[in-house]
């Protein structure tokens, strides 16, 4: 676990007071670019996004050093498609120079071209993979994806790489789960269940539908969160209790290098880096938004779960020891099994 606690002396302890003192998580959007067409995602759709220029190298060169010395342990590089960069090796490479955990999500359009150089860069590679059956999955992902997901577990295996599948499960597709997990327990690969979330006109999962995906929380190789799942079933962030811990857990960075706050999904500010960082988090704007960060009225049942997942760290409450005894189980089932 990455957080710090104070206790003042002579005071009873509470866990509903924790004092965070670090950020874990850094979600860094290197494109906004995408080549794919997922149903519930908007990035290929918005044409504003593609003329927002990629990030810039010298940028990364400069932020990454400042992410260390904040508390930033993992590094998400994301986008839209974040193979699309053209830099991304050097990215990495620079990202493994300062020793951060680093994951990467791809549609596989572009792994089998670009697998060689990524080779031994990434900690946690994803392949999305909505469905076993192909015409389901480019229905809902692009034509081609199943084929190139397919063709890229090869390619990574021969590498000697071990991607994770990435399952967004819908009110439309949840029941692909049933032919998914017999496909990563043959392939040996964790299957990530991770429900689709709202912020314009996605459907949620209905407690039936997360009933049927719970059945398989005990499977070998599959990962759910169950934590995620309760909280969705509460009805999300609860604006008078908020759950979220956005701000004070991860740190959101635009390819134009601006500081997103609190989130991507609902950015109120983006605050130019300009090689500051670490002033920024010291700043006045910042430190308002830390201290309303889940209480926002977009923040009213939201189930955004890359904000979800390290916020469940940030307190010690049932959703605290449901997520860590899931990513007990991935833990073993990834690397131990």
């Amino acid at each position: 676990m990455y957080y710090s606690i104070e206790k003042s002396p002579g005071r009873e302890f509470n866990t509903d007071k924790l004092t965070i003192m670090k950020p874990i998580l850094c979600n860094y959007y290197i494109t906004y670019r995408c080549n794919g067409r997922c149903s519930y995602c908007d990035f290929c759709k918005k044409k504003n996004y593609r003329v927002v220029p990629d990030c810039s190298i010298d940028d990364v060169a400069q932020n990454l050093p400042q992410l260390k010395k904040i508390g930033i342990k993992f590094i998400d590089f994301t986008g839209g498609e974040p193979l699309l960069h053209p830099a991304i090796p050097e990215i990495l490479k620079l990202a493994k120079r300062h020793r951060f955990c680093t994951s990467v999500t791809t549609n596989c359009l572009l792994y089998p071209q670009r697998a060689e150089e990524l080779k031994g860069l990434i900690n946690l590679l994803h392949f999305s993979l909505d469905s076993w059956d192909e015409s389901e999955n480019d229905q809902i992902r692009g034509k081609g994806s199943f084929a190139s997901v397919m063709q890229s577990i090869e390619v990574a295996k021969s590498l000697g790489e071990r991607p994770d599948l990435l399952f967004t499960a819908t009110p439309a597709n949840f029941k692909a789960i049933d032919e998914l997990v017999s496909f990563a327990q043959n392939q040996k690969l964790m299957l990530i269940v991770n429900p689709v979330f709202k912020y314009s006109d996605q459907s949620l999962l209905t407690n039936e539908a997360l009933d049927y995906l719970n059945k398989f929380k005990n499977k070998k190789y599959v990962y759910i969160n169950q934590a995620f799942h309760q909280l969705i079933r509460h009805g999300g962030n609860d604006q008078a209790k908020p759950r979220c811990r956005a701000i004070a857990a991860t740190m959101v960075i635009a390819p134009q290098n601006e500081l997103l706050i609190p989130c991507f999904h609902q950015a109120q500010l983006a605050m130019p880096i300009k090689s500051n960082l670490r002033q920024i988090l010291k700043s006045q704007p910042y430190l308002r938004m830390k201290k309303q960060q889940g209480t926002f009225p977009f923040c009213q049942g939201c189930t955004i779960n890359c904000y979800f997942d390290p916020s469940f760290l940030y307190k010690i409450d049932r959703y605290f020891w449901m997520s860590l005894a899931s990513k007990l189980k991935y833990g073993f089932d990834k690397y131990i099994r």
